[in-house]
């Protein structure tokens, strides 16, 4: 389940108990502040504002004008029935009760609801010093990561290029490197491929790939791509 304050997630930290606790106090008394208010939102006050701006503080609660309008109702079939009206007071009493409870409770709820954030952030700020530590760790072994994944992904896009460049360089003869145990991936060999400062393959580097071997000599057919053995890398 996420862990979230104040609209950050918490979630990969490793926060002490006590804080945990006061998040979970937290969330618990704000899910029952909005439910709290979702279902008794015909006793919240609704305020009336003229075409001129907010100037005016004029309200009306939904559950109290519901109540009366079916008040009136029962008011006007009395009086077309001949019958004695009904207790006014006896029949707004319910309702009125249920907004006058509505009016304590929720500036209560809102209240608890305010406190508790306020100590479960206090909780959390003691704290940060702890969580930059672990935030810190976690990115060290995420660029770690980041890096072997960068890593791996360059490695098979030289083993590729380096491959169609032997490929058309020997006419096709050869398609990969041919020192010891190549298995198709460059691995931890990538330094067999070494330039000389102009751009060729350093000698040694050619006989590493395969260009040049003791009996055939530069068997590259196309361009200058190899550099004359004395000249060192780049």
């Amino acid at each position: 389940m996420p862990i979230i304050h104040r609209g950050f997630d918490l979630s990969e930290f490793q926060p002490s108990g006590k804080t945990l606790e006061l998040i979970r106090k937290h969330d618990d008394l704000e899910e029952r502040h909005r439910k709290y208010r979702m279902e008794n939102a015909d006793c919240a006050r609704q305020y009336i504002d003229d075409s001129h701006g907010p100037t005016s503080r004029d309200y009306y609660v939904p559950a109290l004008r519901k109540a009366d309008r079916e008040l009136r109702e029962q008011e006007m079939q009395a009086v077309a029935d001949g019958r004695s009206l009904p207790d006014r007071d006896k029949y707004l009493a319910e309702v009125r009760f249920r907004v006058k409870e509505y009016e304590r409770v929720e500036p209560a709820l809102a209240r608890a609801v305010e406190q508790a954030e306020s100590a479960a952030t206090d909780a959390i700020v003691k704290e940060l010093p702890e969580l930059a530590r672990q935030g810190f760790e976690q990115s060290e072994r995420a660029l770690k990561r980041y890096r072997a994944a960068i890593a791996k992904a360059a490695r098979a896009q030289l083993a590729g290029s380096v491959s169609r460049f032997l490929w058309a360089a020997t006419a096709g003869e050869l398609t990969r490197p041919k020192w010891r145990g190549f298995s198709g991936a460059l691995g931890e060999e990538v330094n067999a491929r070494r330039t000389t400062s102009d751009g060729r393959l350093t000698f040694d580097s050619a006989k590493d790939l395969g260009l040049i071997d003791q009996y055939r000599g530069n068997r590259a057919e196309f361009g200058d791509f190899v550099a004359p053995p004395e000249e060192d890398a780049a």
